[in-house]
């Protein structure tokens, strides 16, 4: 996979580059950058400050000189080296002891290199937030144990969605018995669909909740018959939009109750990337190099506070704010999780898609560094 192994050596590169650049200056040895053009010599260099082993990086020597993009990363890796050696933040020592992590897969932390004592998360990009469904979510705000299939309508909206559901299934059943491209054959209780020359068999004597339609259908029929009668005949009616609306509002009040009133700061370390440990983030392209604080898990209610959680529902739409703020810099984060079907109405467990509002980045929230 040629992909996945030139991302490797954009992300080798990326972090050598630092480690090396720290240990060689910080010894008070002169470095220039054309001296990590060559991958040759960059390995060598990198090799005499880094004290684990590194051969796993040794695909560098495909490419003996680095050219373009790969120039690029190196650039960047050095300009963030010498800002962490000039930041007031960090004391490096003089023969700093530099380990190399970002290979090990397996750790289940971010850090990607360690110099002394200070561990460091490099990016290259915006920070990417884990997205997560709505059982995870919940999990991690209130310490709930929700399990994967959490349904935001049936378990927050029970009444609202029935009534939803019902309203929609009536219209269709009555829709198929008015026009003859849809054939009913009444007799029998059973209505065959036409739609796109597909036959579609729908057993509605025994339709009554959406229970009983999901139990009596399959995800084919939902997403490609009734989902798309929804979507053509009933989706601008306002009958539909103001029982849907009233469902979403139900659930979203409900759902933002719970997490307001039982908000809990202990699960909530994964959402923002907190660890044991301090750490210190640093995001580096050709425009800016950024470097901030990320608290311990010990110190994290001492800094990011949480503010509550609204729900807002445009139309029928159904999305769930939560809010959060760094006290020391006074910066706020939001959250937006979109609850909707992927795949048609009525189809499966609505998704809790997970966006942060306005494209604030997470690093709002985290500490920047002088």
């Amino acid at each position: 996979n040629g992909g996945k192994i030139m991302a490797d050596i954009k992300t080798h590169l990326r972090e050598l580059s630092v480690a090396t650049t720290v240990g060689i200056v910080a010894s008070g040895k002169e470095l220039h950058l054309s001296d990590m053009y060559d991958s040759r010599n960059f390995l060598a260099l990198a090799r005499s400050v880094i004290c684990n082993d590194i051969s796993s990086a040794n695909n560098l020597l495909d490419y003996p000189k680095f050219t373009g993009e790969l120039r690029t990363i190196v650039d960047n890796g050095f300009r963030l080296g010498i800002k962490i050696l000039e930041g007031k933040e960090f004391h490096i020592s003089e023969k700093p002891v530099i380990r190399w992590l970002g290979n090990d897969t397996q750790k289940g932390d971010p850090i990607d290199i360690v110099i002394d004592d200070y561990a460091f998360s490099l990016k290259e990009e915006s920070f990417i937030l884990k997205n997560m469904g709505l059982y995870t979510f919940l999990n991690n705000l209130t310490g709930s144990n929700y399990v994967r299939g959490l349904h935001v309508f049936s378990s927050f909206a029970l009444k609202e969605y029935d009534d939803w559901f019902s309203y929609t299934w009536n219209c269709f059943i009555s829709y198929l018995c008015r026009h003859k491209s849809w054939l009913l054959r009444s007799g029998s209780n059973v209505s065959e669909a036409f739609l796109s020359g597909e036959s579609v068999v729908l057993k509605y004597n025994r339709i009554i909740t959406n229970r009983e339609f999901m139990k009596n259908t399959v995800a084919w029929t939902r997403e490609k018959v009734f989902s798309k009668w929804i979507n053509h005949e009933i989706s601008n009616d306002a009958e539909y939009l103001r029982i849907k609306h009233k469902c979403s509002v139900t659930a979203g009040k409900r759902v933002c109750d719970k997490i307001n009133s039982e908000f809990s700061a202990e699960n909530v370390f994964e959402f923002f990337q907190i660890y044991p440990f301090e750490y210190y983030y640093a995001k580096t392209t050709p425009i800016e190099t950024t470097i901030l604080k990320v608290p311990a898990q010990v110190d994290f209610d001492d800094v990011i506070e949480f503010k509550g959680c609204t729900y807002d529902v445009p139309s029928s739409q159904l999305n769930i704010i939560s809010t959060f703020e760094n006290i020391n810099t006074g910066k706020t984060l939001q959250f937006r999780n979109e609850c909707r079907f992927s795949h048609g109405q009525f189809n499966g467990t609505p998704e809790a898609k997970m966006y942060v509002v306005r494209d604030t980045p997470l690093t709002e929230i985290y500490e920047p560094i002088e």
